[in-house]
C-alpha cells in the first residue's frame, strides 16, 4: 500500500492519520496497527529501506506499507474458482466485497481473501466490478503474467456479458415498455467529478476535474418476470395510488447487458437514465442515506455472468467463462 508524505510531520504520525481516514477502526486500533508496522520493518521506501517512525520525508515523496491491514469486521468468504489457466484464474466475486483494496475497503476485497485463500501474496485483479456486483472476475496470480492479461482488457479484446434486473417504476419519459426480445444500442456521455459517488450524464461543467467516457452498451429484455396477483378493489373505493396496498407495479425486466466501453458505474448509470433503475441499487437514480442497509434486501441485481477472451497462451482458443446464475434472475418468462 503505498503513500505520499506531507512532509508535515513525522512519517508515524503521517501514516497514522492516513489509515485513520481509511479504515474503519478506532485511533487506538490503529495507533496499536502502525507502532507493530514500524517494529516488524513494513514502513519503507521505494528501494525497500525500512524506515523508522520519527523518519522525515520530503513532501511529495512516497512510502509504503507492506503488510495486511487488519480486519474491518465479518471474515472473509471463501471464493468460488470458475477458471484456472496458466498464471491467472477467474472467480466468482460475492456480493458486498471490493475488487482490490481501496478507501475503507482494505481487507474486504477480492484481492486479499484470495491472497490468503490461496497462501500467494502476487495475486492482483486484471479488471474490477462494483463492490455490490457479483460474477466473473479475473485473477493474475504473479506478476509475470500481469501484463499479459491486463492487456486484453486494455485492447478490449475481453466480452463481457452481464445480467441485470431492472425495477418498473423509473421516469420513462412516456416511452413505451420494451419487449422481451428488443435489443438496444445506449450510447451516453458520461462524466464523473473528483470526490462524487456518482457518474452523470452530458457534457461536465466548465472548470471542474472529472473524468470522461462516450459510454456504449449494447442490450438485450431477455424476459420479464410474472406480477404479483392484483387486489380488487371493494365498491366504492377510490382510485389504486403507489402507496395503497392495491397497487401492482410495473413488471421487473431481466437484461442481457454488453458492455463496449468500461466507465465507471456504467451499466447502474445507463439503465437508470433510460428508465429501468436496477433493483437494489443504492446509487441511482437516486443515492440513499449513508446510515441505509447495505443492500441487504433487495440485493444490487448486476451480475458479471460470462467473461470470453483469448487464451494468451494459445491465441486461437477462445476460453469462455461463465459464472453460476443469481437467484434473483432466476424465473424470467422469455
Amino acid at each position: 500500500m503505498g503513500f505520499v508524505s506531507t512532509g508535515q510531520e513525522t512519517l508515524e504520525r503521517q501514516l497514522q492519520a492516513t489509515l485513520e481516514r481509511k479504515l474503519s477502526l478506532s485511533t487506538g486500533e490503529i495507533a496499536n496497527f502502525v507502532a507493530k508496522a514500524f517494529a516488524a520493518g513494513d514502513v519503507v521506501s521505494p528501494l525497500g529501506i525500512a524506515l523508522s517512525p520519527d523518519s522525515k520525508l520530503l513532501a511529495g515523496q512516497r512510502y509504503y506499507l507492506h503488510r495486511v491491514a487488519p480486519d474491518e469486521g465479518a471474515a472473509l468468504p471463501k471464493l468460488q474458482v470458475l477458471w484456472e489457466g496458466e498464471g491467472a484464474i477467474v472467480v466468482n466475486k460475492p456480493a458486498s466485497l471490493a475488487t482490490i483494496p481501496r478507501g475503507s475497503w482494505i481487507t474486504r476485497s477480492v484481492v486479499v481473501a484470495a491472497r490468503r485463500q490461496f497462501h500467494n501474496d502476487q495475486i492482483t485483479a486484471a479488471h474490477r466490478l462494483d463492490r455490490l456486483t457479483t460474477g466473473c472476475l479475473l485473477l493474475t496470480l504473479d506478476s509475470k503474467y500481469r501484463a499479459r492479461y491486463q492487456q486484453l482488457f486494455d485492447r478490449r479484446q475481453v466480452k463481457k456479458t452481464y445480467l441485470a434486473r431492472s425495477r418498473g417504476d423509473g421516469d420513462r419519459g412516456g416511452a413505451a415498455a420494451p419487449q422481451v426480445g428488443e435489443s438496444f444500442d445506449f450510447q451516453l456521455p458520461m462524466f464523473k467529478e473528483t470526490g462524487s459517488l456518482t457518474v452523470s450524464i452530458g457534457a461536465p461543467p466548465a472548470g471542474r476535474k472529472v473524468t470522461r467516457c462516450q459510454s456504449r452498451t449494447r442490450g438485450l429484455v431477455l424476459g420479464k418476470f410474472p406480477l404479483p396477483e392484483k387486489t380488487e378493489k371493494s365498491e366504492g373505493e377510490g382510485n389504486v395510488t403507489p402507496g395503497s396496498e392495491e397497487f401492482t407495479p410495473e413488471e421487473e425486466l431481466l437484461w442481457q447487458l454488453e458492455p463496449e466501453t468500461g466507465f465507471t458505474h456504467q451499466l447502474r448509470a445507463t439503465l437508470a437514465h433510460f428508465g429501468y433503475p436496477l433493483r437494489g441499487d443504492p446509487l441511482y437514480p437516486e443515492v440513499l442515506s449513508a446510515d441505509a442497509p447495505d443492500n441487504i434486501d433487495p440485493q444490487l441485481c448486476l451480475h458479471a455472468h460470462q467473461l470470453q477472451f483469448p487464451d494468451p497462451e494459445n491465441p486461437g482458443t477462445t476460453v469462455t467463462v461463465t459464472a453460476p446464475t443469481p437467484t434473483w434472475a432466476k424465473g424470467a418468462l422469455s
